[in-house]
């Protein structure tokens, strides 16, 4: 007599992958589970330390400027007209020379207004794309060539944003805050502890103004997205006679310049990024000589970079 199969009967094969699948997944959520307490673990075992210090590697965690804070206060503590700051972004350390000293920012003022156009962007109210119109009174012919465009002609707000930010282009930077608020440029001023900035008599010192590079860098007011874009739109910078003029070639830096020559003024902020160890340095000039500033600045910038990328901890 023939052996019938139950046509209902649950092939072999089929239990044992069941079983298997079973036994797999319960090993995955036990291996999950160890992992999540271990990870849970090595958090709780460091709570009072920074989170970001298991990213960054204990050399390039400098905290000792001493020796470079006496170099540079041994040229310029005593000029009035020279002013400093440094900021080691690994671990905020910073140093200054005449640091209450304060002078009339020029062109820097242009990094506030393409934040608050990135965040009217990043709301959803502009878009990259659109287009705004150049009016006669948006004319300025003493930093950039936008000015020699037909009246009425239009301009993507991307476009007027790299200018302004790469070429220091004052046209492109006038049609850009003509089109925006002034509670939107106030609201940013806000956020970096500058409050109330457009009742002073608008001089400000290098401390001060390179909290600026200090939120893009962080992306406290903007998104990633966003900060990211105006940093990068910064590297491409037309102006490399300052701060720049001090660094090794090939050597990112993001920054933005501002040339005052009615006032005396010359100034360049921005952040070097200088491997593992990026930082923000802001120099601020008076005087009537361009290239004594672009002495002045190299100068100071070439001793800054020079000690972060030699620094070694004799720990180590």
């Amino acid at each position: 007599m023939k052996n019938v199969r139950n046509k209902n009967s649950i092939p072999t094969w089929f239990l044992y992958a069941a079983i298997a699948v079973l036994l797999f997944m319960n090993i995955f959520a036990w291996w999950q589970k160890e992992h999540t307490i271990n990870t849970q673990s090595a958090e709780n075992a460091y709570s009072f330390i920074d989170p970001s210090r298991r990213f960054v590697a204990q050399e390039n965690l400098i905290v000792n400027f001493q020796s470079l804070r006496e170099e540079i206060n041994r040229g310029y503590e005593h000029n009035p007209d020279v002013s400093m700051y440094f900021e080691y972004l690994p671990t905020g350390a910073n140093i200054s020379t005449n640091k209450d000293a304060e002078f009339y920012p020029a062109s820097l003022l242009k990094v506030p207004v393409a934040v608050a156009v990135a965040k009217k962007i990043e709301r959803g109210e502009w878009k990259w794309s659109n287009e705004l119109v150049l009016l006669s009174g948006d004319r300025d012919n003493l930093f950039g060539t936008l000015y020699r465009a037909p009246l009425n002609s239009t301009h993507t707000i991307e476009d007027l944003v790299l200018r302004s930010l790469v070429e220091s282009d004052n046209t492109a930077h006038f049609i850009l805050l003509r089109n925006l608020e002034t509670e939107e440029v106030e609201a940013v001023y806000e956020h970096i502890g500058l409050k109330g900035f457009f009742d002073t008599d608008g001089r400000i010192s290098a401390k001060r103004y390179s909290t600026i590079f200090r939120m893009l860098y962080t992306s406290s007011y903007l998104s990633p997205a966003y900060s990211q874009k105006l940093l990068a739109f910064m590297t491409e910078s037309a102006f490399d006679d300052f701060v720049e003029g001090g660094l090794p070639d090939k050597t990112m830096f993001s920054h933005k310049i501002g040339i005052a020559t009615d006032k005396n003024v010359f100034v360049d902020s921005g952040i070097v990024y200088a491997g593992a160890r990026p930082y923000i340095l802001t120099v601020m000039v008076k005087t009537s000589d361009e290239e004594l500033a672009q002495r002045i600045m190299r100068d100071i910038s070439g001793k800054v970079y020079s000690y972060v990328k030699n620094y070694v901890e004799e720990d180590f």
